[in-house]
């Protein structure tokens, strides 16, 4: 009985076997016949991409309907979103000059905003003015018609025994900075410079060297008066206050208008409007009170006997006078436009042991 079980067993699992053989080679062949039914089809449609003749047999995409359909394309549309200007040009976009510039000066210009608006160093501007400015920022007067150099660098009046290594060497500069300058109009081949003629002398460097009106003078006695020369100055026995070496801010306004410390200028403009108070930066004695020509103006010095010495300029008036005592914060006078100036601002100088300093060390 269990051999007859046994034997049917066998038997079923032959026709499984067989089926399954039979339904995978009828899959494979219908697969094998797909392949080479719809073959053809593929390749000429992959054709119509390279042959245009065959582009009307290609599908009609606007008819195409798919679950989630992308925007219709508007040609010059803008969308709603950030975007990057394109600017082609990232440099050089400040014109190029190869002559001077001769600037009017106008009321409220400054050596320093005239630097930044024609992109040419403030120690540049005062080589080419030195017969007007004499190396002094301060100097600047509204009406005065002033040389812009066309780049950094120092104009020089050809003499007859110069050579371009010479003239090179003094500035600190390389011949080729002034062969090579479009503006000096210079045959390479040939560079004959004829005496008198105006050559620059691009990256040329000098000596800033503004005049001081400042000078030591004593009575046959041999007293002090004041160190300043001029009619603001009185005679002095001693200093009578002594400052403590800190100082504050000689204005209620704490920014500048103009100059800043630097090249040709050896103090800070503040922007004290006119008529507003002034106030001494520390105590000390006054040693000058009054007109100071060299641009000055109504002028104030104070010495604080330790050394440093204060210098206010272009007051409006003034309400001290030499040889007075001061406490730091009484009021010295008012603001003002006198002397050298362009507009109403305070010019103050920190000096030590008689050499300017950089007010910004010592203000808080």
């Amino acid at each position: 009985m269990s051999e007859e079980i046994d034997e049917t067993k066998r038997e079923n699992r032959g026709i499984v076997v067989t089926v399954v053989s039979w339904v995978t080679a009828i899959m494979l062949s219908l697969a094998l016949l797909t392949m080479l039914f719809w073959q053809p089809r593929i390749a000429k449609s992959m054709q119509a991409y390279y042959d245009p003749a065959l582009e009307s047999e290609l599908p009609d995409y606007e008819q195409v309907v798919a679950n989630a359909n992308m925007p219709v394309f508007e040609h010059g549309s803008e969308a709603e979103a950030i975007t990057r200007d394109q600017k082609l040009f990232t440099d050089g976009e400040l014109e190029f000059r190869t002559e001077p510039i001769q600037h009017t000066v106008v009321s409220g210009d400054s050596i320093w905003a005239l630097s930044e608006t024609y992109g040419v160093s403030i120690p540049s501007i005062l080589y080419a003015n030195y017969d007007v400015l004499q190396d002094k920022a301060d100097n600047l007067l509204v009406g005065q018609v002033i040389t812009i150099p066309p780049v950094d660098g120092i104009y020089h009046t050809w003499r007859s025994r110069d050579t371009l290594s010479s003239v090179a060497s003094r500035y600190g500069a390389s011949i080729n900075d002034i062969l090579l300058f479009i503006g000096n109009n210079l045959d390479l081949s040939n560079p004959v410079i004829e005496p008198g003629t105006q050559v620059m002398v691009p990256g040329g460097e000098r000596e800033l060297v503004p005049i001081s009106y400042a000078a030591v003078v004593r009575d046959p006695e041999g007293r002090l008066v004041s160190g300043w020369n001029g009619p603001g100055a009185c005679l002095l026995d001693s200093i009578g206050l002594f400052g403590s070496g800190s100082f504050i801010w000689p204005s209620a306004v704490h920014y500048l208008t103009g100059n800043d410390f630097g090249p040709g200028h050896n103090g800070i403009d503040i922007g004290a409007g006119l008529g507003s108070a002034l106030f001494a930066a520390d105590s000390g004695t006054v040693v000058y009170a009054g007109w100071m020509e060299g641009g000055y103006g109504n002028f104030v010095v104070i010495d604080h006997g330790n050394g440093y010495t204060t210098l206010y300029e272009h007051l409006d008036t003034i309400s001290v006078q030499c040889g007075e005592n001061v406490f730091q914060g009484s009021v010295i006078g008012s603001a003002g436009t006198t002397g050298n100036s362009t507009g109403p601002h305070l010019h103050f100088e920190i000096r030590y042991a008689n050499g300017p300093v950089n007010p910004w060390q010592y203000l808080p």
